[in-house]
Order: C-alpha cells, then structure tokens, then sequence
C-alpha cells in the first residue's frame, strides 16, 4: 500500500511539472473590456441590492458586442437589403405624406393585447407570421437585431427610437401578406400578478407553444432559430422577471416622472428606473433564443413583447402631453454617446435618424394602440384572462384553466447560448399577495374607440402558401417544413403547458461558427462546491431534543454544532440579492448553472449541476463543453450561477501544488492539444478520466487534479473583486 501511495505521488508530480510548462487549458487573465465594466457596475451597485448574476451577464454580453467582428456570425444578403429597404420605402411612404391614409385602401393598424384578439384573428397571425417565415422574410427582419445594432439600438435613447420602426417594418411585412392582420402585444404584467406565472396559458400549445425548451408545439413548432439549424428554443421562469404593475406605473401614472431622461440609459438614472431597464427582465425571464440579443428577435414573442414596451413608451409620451411637461417629438436627451445622437441615421434604416424615430407621425399615420385590458370592461372580453377582484387587474389564466389538461411537454431545455439581458430587479412578488384598490386612469381616446368598430379585420383574406422554406439558408439536410397550422377552434381538446424549473432536462445544440456537431467540441471536468446560506429559510427537518421540536432550526444547520459554528458564524446576517424566480425546497434539491461562452469562437453551452442546499458543504463534478482542441487553439470564459443570481467564484489550480491547492481566477482560459491532456474528447472519456472503474467493484476517483473548482458561497463581496487588482 505504501508503495502504491508513492507510486500515485510521482505520478502527479511528474504531471504538476508538465503542468507548469505546458498545458492543454490553462488560465488568462481578464480581459481589459470586463475589467472596464465590471469596475463601473461594482461601484455603481451593491452586493445587497443586485445580484451579481445580473452585473456579470451585463458585462459578458458587452464583451460579445464590441468584439463580434472576431467571431462567426451572421450576415444580411443582398436580397435581405433590397426587400428591408422596399419596406422602408413604403413606410417613407405613409410617413410622408399626411393623406396616404385617406386614400390607401388598408387601414391603420390597430395593435391590441394578444389575448383580446378573437381566435380567427390569431390564426390570421399565426399564418402570416408562418408565411414570412417560409420564404425567409422573417429571418431578414430577424437578422437586423445584430452587429452594431445591438450598441445603436441599446443603452440609450435610440432603443425607444429604432426598436419603434423596426416593429413599424415588422408590421409592414405583416401587412403585406395579410393587411387584416396588425401586430399584437403582450403585456407581461398580466402573467406577473399569477401565483406561478410559468404556468401562464400564454406560453401553451393554445396560444404561441410551450416555453420549456425546444418549442414544439403551438404555431412555431419546430422553428428553425437559424441558419445553423438550431430549433427556437425558450427556458421561461429560469431567471429574471415579467413587467410589473409597480414597474409600469413608473412610465404610465407616476407624474414626477414625465422626461425622456428619466427612463432611458445614459442619463445616469437608475438602471431599473428605466423603461428598456425593465425591459431586460423580461427577456431573461422568457429565455432560450429570447434571451440572446443577436437571436431575440428569432422568436415570434420578442415583437409581440416589444410592442408592449412601445405600447408603454406611447402612453408616456400621451401622459408629457396631457401634463405640459415637454413636446414628445422634441425631448430627445443628448448623452455621451455618437452612436446615439440625435442626428445619427438608424442602423438598418439610413433614411430615418434618431430624433426621427421619436415623430408623431408613427402613430397617427401608421398604427395606434387599443388599451391594455382592464376588469372595468371585462380584461377585453378574453377567455384567457379573468378579473381578479382581489387586487382588481386582470390575470393570466393557466394552461388548465382554459380548458383541457394541462399536460407538460418535459422537453429538454435547450440553451442557445451568449449571456442574457442585464436584470435590473427582482420579481417582488410579495408586494402584490395583498389586496389593493388601484385603478389605472383610462388612456384610450376616443378617436381609437371609433377606429375599432371602423377599421374591423377583414378575415376573408388568406395568404398564399409558399414553397421552398429556408433553402436559400441550406436547411435541405435538417429543415423543418413550415405549414400553414390548423384553424384554433374555441376550445383546445388537450393543452400542454410548460414544465417546472426544477424539473426540466437540458439540451445543448452543440453550434459553434455556425455548424451543429457535437463532435466538434470537447469535455472539461469542473467542481462545484457549494456553502449553505445559514441566513437563508430552514428546512422541515426540526432538531429535537427530550422530545420537542425546536422550530426555526434545522439538523443540517451549521451553525447548532460546535464544530461548525466558528466556520459560518461570520456569514450569518448577511444578505446578498436574489432574483425572484430562486425558490427553496423543501427536500434541498438546488441548480447550479454552468456555462462555457466563447470569446475567439462563435459556441455557448450550459450545463446544471444538482446540488444539497441542506448540507453545510455538498460538492459535486459538472462536464463543460469547450470548442475542441482539434479545430485550433480557442479561448472561453466559464461561469457558475445559480437561480437566485448568486455567481459563484472561479478557483483554478496551483501548479506545482501538491495536495492540489486553488486560488481566485478569472475563469477565461486558454484551450489547445498541449500535453497533458485535460480534457475529452467527447462527454464519455471526460467522465472516465474522473473514475476508475474495478470489474466487480465500486468505481473511485482518480487522483489527477481538476483544473477549474467554482466556490458558491454566501458572500457580501462581488466573486470578480479580486482580478481588478
């Protein structure tokens, strides 16, 4: 036995040496752009107020954005251009000359709630949308909310600005398939005040399809995202938070606030007092492709999502009139940034500049808005919706509640990749467990509630099919047909709803540079540790001593044994941030999330990691997926989080250190085919490098150290403090 312990001993000083001069991972230093933005967010938040899920996010996205021209992506072609700009010529059109509307044979749009739309008008919808689809005109749209976009169209005042003609380009194409059809929104907020809003039947086979995974059923089954052939995918309730009526009161009644700089970045407001602020939550929330700024808008929910935010954007714009506080076509902030000046041409759209983007013309020539259901007038006749006289709003039924049963689809999540959307709350959902007398002054005026009855939709209309879907992208060997789907008849015989957090697979599509093969990616080990909060709720499993129950503690508590209170003592009484969407349970069962995000490739994986939040300490081994070796060296930063927000810190290995020893790292490292090897090269040999299997007997850990440990711990400090040094 001795001889075989000094044998195990060379044997990992020999790989500690090797492991000092060459290595096949090995750690980089962060770059300079996150050290920028992670300084800039550290000072601007607390630990105490924001989860730090929420800065790390924000500034790896950041990262992505202004270093994309070294990575893969995806590109307009020639007849994508020409056809935007034919739809810019005709909105020009209309915003041009101020009699179009009385002498164009289609009428305004009117853009409702897309639960107050009749079924008839949904399908309409649907089809149209499908039909876009089939002969690439969506994806042209799609591909727009990319490149330099996503910095011109974001964190300033030109998010209002171009996200408003880009749906106003959306709602063209719309038209031009069907000019019955306008574009719907989707008030959130309306999921929000639900018990459980990932039960909404607004992500169910009854309306836009599930929201756990890959989306297949509901209008979009099936949908391929991208070129590349991944399917629309969606993780909803993950992470994040819908539109609250707090939040929306904010833009819509609040009348101390009534400027343009007080609900747009740049301006030095609040993050979350923001209108596209608030706007992230919900992106996060609904997941999957909705959550990755260059493929949002892939799913049909981000323009029926968007168009709320314009929705609310509007009705600011309606409450500066009526208080005299500024002109809305005017009140432009200038801010410290040229890709938003006033005067700058849109990204995508050369012929209209910012400052344009804020005219009235758009909706007075080319669309308006009916209000957002109320239960003064029956939450729009809507069997989707019920009046709650409780906190007197309207509230999202369930997918069981509208009829049939509510049959989860157990559909792996499937993870698309990039960081999401900055968070800038959590879902305070206490706040509203309460009655509340509230009732939101009426916006609609009167020329809209005659424009209902006028302009009523013509549903004898019906797009012509298409032929050939998606070849011009390559999808003959992986497409998925897109047909016109069935009429929705008022009563859905089965209605699958979405499946809870907790018990959701997961599914990677293994994309990287724009080509699905899991076999071009490679397998690291990481560790995972993860320290008991001991200021967060007990668990039902009460200590009792001479036959009573001492409630409020639990036997797993660290701090009823001597020997453990010393060493957890000092976190007791401090409270980081938590997203809302983080729920104890009973039996301890927690999710902590692993990512792998390229940095010199175009690739993103995620794993999850179950861990005993019972425990004072549980450890468990997690296989990340990196781009192999065998396709050139790469570079990629890995991360750990788990659902409340809390991001767990990257220890990488000492070399030379023996026992093995970690200290804090960035968590960006360095892949190539040097020796030794310290990864698969496929799932499979990953986890056989961890284990030594015994014919006959119980398998064991081998003693070759694992590179990358990420420590989750209760601390007050941000887990990056340390590489700004």
């Amino acid at each position: 036995d001795c001889q075989h312990k000094m044998r195990w001993a060379s044997y990992y000083a020999i790989f500690l040496v090797v492991l000092e001069t060459h290595a096949a991972v090995w750690e980089c230093k962060l770059p300079g752009l996150f050290k920028e933005c992670y300084d800039f967010y550290s000072r601007m938040a607390r630990v105490q107020d924001t989860p730090a899920y929420s800065i790390q996010s924000r500034c790896i996205n950041s990262y992505l954005w202004k270093t994309s021209f070294v990575r893969y992506h995806v590109s307009l072609s020639t007849s994508d251009i020409n056809y935007i700009r034919s739809l810019q010529r005709e909105m020009e059109s209309k915003r041009r000359y101020k009699r179009y509307k009385r002498q164009a044979a289609t009428p305004v749009a009117v853009r409702r709630e897309f639960r107050t739309l009749s079924d008839a008008e949904r399908e309409a919808f649907f089809n149209a949308v499908n039909a876009m689809k089939n002969d690439g005109r969506y994806d042209a749209l799609a591909n727009m909310h990319t490149g330099i976009a996503l910095q011109s169209g974001h964190e300033g005042p030109g998010f209002l600005a171009w996200h408003r003609e880009y749906l106003t380009a959306f709602e063209t194409a719309l038209r031009r398939v069907d000019p019955s059809v306008s574009l719907p929104y989707w008030d959130s907020s309306k999921d929000f005040v639900m018990d459980d809003p990932a039960l909404t039947s607004f992500f169910s086979s009854a309306l836009v399809g599930n929201g756990d995974g890959i989306v297949v059923n509901g209008p979009f089954a099936g949908w391929p995202a991208r070129p590349d052939g991944q399917r629309l995918s969606r993780d909803i309730g993950v992470i994040g938070s819908l539109f609250t009526p707090e939040g929306l009161d904010l833009f819509l009644n609040d009348p101390t606030v009534n400027l343009t700089r007080q609900i747009v970045l740049g301006t030095n407001e609040m993050l979350a007092n923001t209108l596209e602020g608030q706007h992230n939550n919900v992106h996060n929330w609904v997941g999957g492709d909705m959550s990755r700024l260059n493929t949002a808008a892939h799913d049909p929910v981000f323009f029926m999502y968007h168009a709320h935010v314009d929705y609310v954007w509007e009705r600011f714009r309606e409450k500066q009139i009526a208080l005299g506080s500024a002109n809305p076509e005017a009140d432009y902030p200038i801010i410290n940034s040229p890709l938003h000046q006033p005067d700058r041409a849109m990204d995508g759209f050369p012929n209209v500049t910012n400052l344009e983007g804020f005219s009235n013309r758009y909706t007075s020539e080319l669309y308006t808005y009916a209000n957002s259901p109320e239960c003064a007038d029956g939450c729009g006749g809507s069997r989707f919706l019920r009046c709650s006289t409780t906190i007197n709003r309207c509230v999202a039924l369930t997918a069981a509640e509208v009829g049939g049963t509510a049959d989860t689809n157990q559909n792996p999540v499937v993870d698309m990749g990039d960081f999401q959307f900055f968070n800038t709350f959590n879902d305070p959902r206490t706040r509203f467990a309460r009655s509340t007398e509230h009732t939101r002054h009426k916006r609609d005026n009167a020329y809209i509630q005659t424009l209902l009855p006028k302009y009523a939709l013509n549903l004898s209309h019906k797009p012509t099919s298409l032929a050939n879907p998606f070849t011009k992208y390559g999808f003959n060997n992986h497409k998925t047909t897109i047909t016109h789907k069935p009429k929705y008849a008022s009563k859905t015989a089965v209605i699958h709803g979405t499946t809870p957090v907790l018990e959701r697979g997961r599914q990677n599509l293994f994309s990287l540079d724009g080509v699905c093969d899991v076999s071009r990616w490679a397998y690291i080990p990481v560790k995972i540790i993860n320290e008991r909060d001991v200021s967060g709720p007990s668990f039902n499993s009460p200590i009792i001593v001479r036959d009573q129950f001492i409630p409020g503690v639990d036997i797993y508590n660290p701090l009823v044994y001597t020997a453990l209170r010393p060493l957890f003592y000092q976190t007791r009484g401090q409270v980081v941030a938590k997203f809302p969407t983080c729920k104890n349970v009973n039996s301890g069962v927690k999710k902590v999330y692993i990512r792998s995000d390229g940095l010199t490739y175009d690739g993103h994986f995620k794993e999850h990691a179950v861990m005993d939040e019972r425990q004072p300490i549980s450890e468990t081994t997690a296989y990340v997926a990196v781009k192999h070796p065998k396709l050139g060296p790469g570079k990629a930063i890995l991360t750990a989080y788990d659902s409340s927000g809390r991001v767990c810190e990257p220890k990488c290995l000492i070399p030379g250190s023996y026992p093995p020893s970690y200290r804090t790292c960035s968590g960006v490292i360095n892949i190539s085919n040097l020796p030794p090897k310290m990864y698969g090269d496929d799932y499979g040999q990953a986890v056989r490098s961890q284990w030594n299997f015994v014919p006959g007997g119980c398998p064991s850990q081998q003693r070759s150290p694992i590179y990358l440990v990420f420590y989750c711990s209760p601390s007050v400090q941000w887990p990056w403090k340390k590489c700004l040094t």
